[in-house]
Formats: C-alpha cells, structure tokens, sequence
C-alpha cells in the first residue's frame, strides 16, 4: 500500500498513515496495562491530545486504524459470525465479541514480531481463552504451541523438562522447533511457583535465562550448554493469587495487557448466543426465554460480584465471585432435553434458580449474605414476568441427573418429585 501510495505522489496520506500507526502503537503501550477506571481516563485524555480525530463515543481502545479507508473503524465491525454449529466441550467455547478480536489481533502482531505478551487480569477475564483461541488459528506449517501451567509445585528442573521435551537438536548443541517454524510456549498463571527464602521464584528464573540469553545448561553436564532458537514466551497470570509480583527483569520482555469484566451489554451478547442455539431445538415459551434467563443471571451476577458485602475477608476467604460463576450457570441449564420441557417454561426458570443457589447460595455463610442475594433474586425475577415468586423457589427446588439414570432410565437433567423420593433413591 505504502509503494502504491508513493507512486501516487500522495505524500500526504503517507504522513497520516505512519501517525495513525504510531498513534495506535502509543495507545496500547501505555494504555493496555491500565485498569479499568484508569483506562477511562487515560483515553479522554489521549483522544483529546491526538491529531488523528477519533469517532464521538466508546474509548479509543474501541478503534484500529483502517488504512484502506483512511479512518479509525471500531472492532466490532472485524467481529466473525459465531459458529452456531460447535460441538466441542463448553468450557473451550468462544463468542466472537470486539475485545477477542483485538486481544488476538494484538497477539498476532507480537508473534509476528517474536516479541511475548504477559495478560494480566483477575479469574474468568478469559484470559487464558485468548490465548488457547489464537493457537486453533495458528498456521502449523509454521508455528507451533506448548501449554506449560504453572503451580505451587513447579520449580526449574520441572520446566525445564517440559521445554526442552518440546524442541528437537538440530546441530551440535543447538536445539529448536523443526527448522522454518517458530515455538511459542504460553505459560499459564505465571505468578503461582512457591517463592523461596530469598524471595525468588526457581522457574522464573530460568524463563528469564532462556529469554536473556537463549540458553540452559545440561543438568549433568553443568558446565555445557544448550542453545534455544526460534521459541518465545506468551504468558497469564491472575494477581489476585500466587505470588501477586513477577520479576520485572523478566516482565520486561513482554508487552503488559490488562483483561478486565466484560461489560454487562457484552455479557448479555455472549451468553444469549450460546443459551438461544442451545433453545433452538425447544418449544416458542421456551426458546423467548433465553434473553430473559440471560438479563436475570446478568442481575444477580452484578449485585454478587459488585457488593462490598461479598468481598472476600478472613472469615469469608472464600467468596471469590466471578465470570466462571455466569458460565457454570448457563453451562448447566443447557443441560435441558427439549423433549423432558415441551410447554414446559416454569421447570426452566426453576432450573435457572436451583443453579443460582447451588452457584451462589451454597457457597454464602451467614444469614444476612443470604437475605442480600436473595433481594438480588428477587429483583432478577422482575424479568419473568407472568410468573410468581413463590412458584420460582416452592420447595423442594432440585434438580439432578442422577435419580432417572437409578431408575433405570436414560440420565436426565430433572427435578425431584420429592424429599421422599429422592431418600428412597439415595
């Protein structure tokens, strides 16, 4: 484009181009690592200081330079349809929002440029997805990929098993993928090796060497070395665990991103999409209700992870309230077999509220917790409009899969008769 364009003589344009790029690179290198109030105001401040004039509304994170029209364009125009027909397990399923589509075009870039990106973001802020969804793109002729998940028990001989398991020796000492293709290794919570007395963590380390100086050293053999070519790091982590610090000789070589909670409008998107294909195949009163399920759970997954009431303290460690809580909600619902619901909408919103409970009311431990989520419920039920409250929760409200495969029958996701009836099957 740029020779077309000098062929032209339109050294304008060029001139534009070369700022909007700049301006793009400017914006992510000292904006994506930001939070989210940070972010805000940072992109007021970098749209008002740019030359290139963004479009009124959204963030300027909102926006790529599009150098065929010669504008900024939002991402959620580069958005791909969702494939309707997936088959594969939940949990590797991906919605197609504007935030995967640059969070992958981003990705894409730095590998172009061997240079490593370090996702920063609490759990259920898809990081980890990003990554593994950028890999089933990934031209195999050319580049290849290795999972390593870091823990507690990781330390830097049991690293370096796994990275060098992952190259093969092409001459002498030297050692890489097969030759014209590139290793990337991604590293799963980063942060979580067990840090030592003196304050370092073994298998960071050892990241930091390789990233450094291309090299390990032959745990026999100490004094020989083993050269790494044509492999570089991607990685996550979640500071709200492990170590909560990572040495910063080694977050130097990557690029920070911040992955924040999705907004409710894109929450809603994303799981109306998965639950209405799941209601494709159900009966009109059932199908209508996937908007509505989505918008309730959207409600009470707010008041839950906003409340200052359920933020996690010494006698409420566990109230840890995230993304994978919605997921596990909408996960379990479609569960349903159309043929067990037909003209049945209140056994669906009943199976909505069994796994609230079992997801949230379960896990709350003292009273005034949950009479606060059950206000959220009650406000989140607005949506169902022509059905009452006490038909929702009537007693007993439960649901397994278990009682119809000890009956015999095939295994089905369905409510229990009764307290009796579910005794005689235990």
């Amino acid at each position: 484009m740029l020779k077309k364009l000098r062929e032209e003589g339109k050294e304008e344009e060029i001139k534009m181009l070369y700022e909007a790029f700049f301006i793009f690179a400017a914006m992510w290198a000292y904006g994506g690592s930001l939070d989210e109030d940070n972010k805000g105001n940072f992109s007021k401040t970098f749209i008002g200081m740019s030359k290139i004039k963004f479009p009124e509304g959204g963030q300027c994170f909102d926006y790529f330079w599009d150098p065929l029209e010669g504008g900024w364009r939002h991402w959620e125009t580069k958005v791909p349809k969702f494939d309707s027909n997936y088959e594969g397990l939940f949990n590797n399923l991906v919605v197609p929002t504007a935030e995967t589509t640059r969070q992958r075009f981003l990705l894409d870039i730095h590998v172009s440029a061997r240079k490593g990106v370090l996702y920063v973001g609490s759990a259920g802020t898809g990081k980890t997805t990003v990554v593994k969804d950028y890999f089933t793109t990934i031209d195999p002729d050319t580049t290849l990929s290795a999972a390593i998940n870091f823990n507690s028990f990781t330390d830097s001989k049991t690293l370096q098993v796994v990275v060098e398991s992952q190259v093969d020796k092409r001459a002498g000492r030297t050692f890489g993928p097969p030759p014209g293709k590139t290793l990337i290794y991604f590293m799963d919570d980063l942060n979580m090796p067990y840090v030592d007395k003196y304050g370092t963590q073994s298998p960071i380390c050892l990241v930091r060497q390789i990233l450094d100086h291309k090299i390990v050293y032959d745990r026999d053999h100490l004094e020989e070395q083993k050269q790494l070519v044509d492999i570089m790091f991607t990685a996550c982590m979640n500071p709200k665990s492990g170590s909560f610090y990572v040495d910063l000789r080694l977050s130097r070589h990557f690029t920070l991103i911040s992955c924040l909670t999705a907004e409710r409008d894109i929450l809603k998107a994303i799981y109306f999409s998965i639950l209405d294909n799941h209601f494709g195949s159900f009966d009109k009163s059932i199908s209508e209700l996937s908007a509505k399920i989505v918008g309730a759970t959207t409600t009470v997954f707010w008041g839950v992870a906003t409340s200052p009431q359920f933020m996690p303290t010494a006698r409420k460690f566990h109230y840890q309230f995230n993304l994978r809580d919605f997921s596990k909600i909408i996960q379990n619902i479609m569960l349903a077999q159309a043929n067990h619901y037909r003209g049945n909408p209140l056994g669906i919103i009943r199976m909505w509220a069994h796994e609230c409970h079992r997801v949230w009311l379960d896990r709350l431990i003292f009273e005034e917790d949950r009479e606060t989520y059950m206000n959220f419920m009650r406000n989140a039920i607005k949506e169902f409009n022509d059905v009452k409250e006490e038909h929702i929760f009537e007693e007993p409200l439960l649901y397994t899969s278990y009682v119809s495969a000890c009956e015999g029958h095939e295994a089905a996701y369905l409510p229990i008769k009764g307290m009796d009836h579910l005794k005689g099957v235990l």
